[in-house]
């Protein structure tokens, strides 16, 4: 072991913790971040260290924690931040512990409220609506259509709806949902709407996709929350799905699917 890690790991642990570097091997170290302390990551450091890198060989997060955290943790992704913390011949396993405070976290809010949710005061509410506590509750004053939730790879997704007659009324709509801060924060927020009046004449943004062509004076927004893991192609299909379940739940389209669905069997029946 070389001066300057032995140096840093008794900086580190007397910083920390006793537990926060962990000797497991001659070259092989155990680390427990400060912000996980649950969670261990083995690095090994080379003897010509701190001139050459350390390597990251495992991560290990508990199960029960890992939907909680916002990023996705892999031997990759925290081997990028360890070398961008790294610089030839100065000490980094502090600063990567730093870095780490912003990706090996739990987002408290939704842990607190799956706690909620799994508790039995929250099983016994009357009707309550989890997606708009869990994700943002929609401005109080404007009646919006919530769909229900979908999450796909820790990515999440809900769609609003809500009749407008002007784009200044969308608009205004829209400030005023992106006033509740878990929404404003969303990675995305697309928004659509298709209005037509006497005064404004037609006026659309954004599509509804598949909608119905009859489908006027109404807006759309649909929040997503990036959980680190690209989706590719599946995430139109969550933004379309949310979407419709908006429409449908506010009353301005049929659920038409269903109905397919229904025709499909008896069809069936009658062959």
């Amino acid at each position: 072991m070389s001066d300057s890690l032995q140096e840093e790991i008794f900086s580190i642990n007397a910083i920390f913790s006793e537990e926060c570097m962990v000797q497991q091997a001659s070259t092989i170290y155990v680390i427990h971040p400060p912000s996980l302390p649950e969670a261990s990551i083995q690095m090994s450091f080379p003897s010509s260290y701190p001139d050459a890198p350390p390597t990251i060989l495992s991560v290990s997060i508990p199960e029960f924690q890992q939907e909680y955290i916002p990023g996705a943790v892999n031997v990759q992704a925290l081997t990028d931040i360890l070398l961008g913390c790294y610089h030839p011949g100065e000490v980094c396993v502090f600063d990567f512990l730093d870095e780490l405070r912003d990706v090996l976290k739990i987002d408290e809010q939704y842990y607190e409220q799956r706690k909620m949710m799994a508790s039995d005061s929250w099983a016994g509410r009357n009707n309550s609506d989890s997606s708009d506590d869990e994700f943002g509750h929609a401005n109080a004053g404007i009646p919006w259509a919530t769909s229900d939730i979908v999450m796909d790879r820790k990515s999440k997704f809900i769609a609003r709806a809500v009749e407008v007659h002007s784009v200044a009324e969308a608009k205004a709509n829209l400030a005023a949902l992106k006033t509740n801060k878990k929404i404003a924060k969303a990675t995305h927020n697309m928004t659509a709407w298709r209005i037509r009046t006497d005064r404004e004449g037609i006026i659309i943004q954004g599509s509804f996709e598949d909608s119905g062509r009859d489908l006027w004076n109404v807006m759309v927004v649909v929040s997503r929350w990036y959980g680190g893991i690209h989706l590719g192609p599946d995430r139109f299909k969550h933004i379309n799905v949310t979407a419709r379940d908006a429409l449908v739940k506010g009353g301005f389209v049929q659920n038409h699917t269903s109905e397919k669905e229904k025709k499909g069997k008896s069809s069936k029946k009658s062959k």
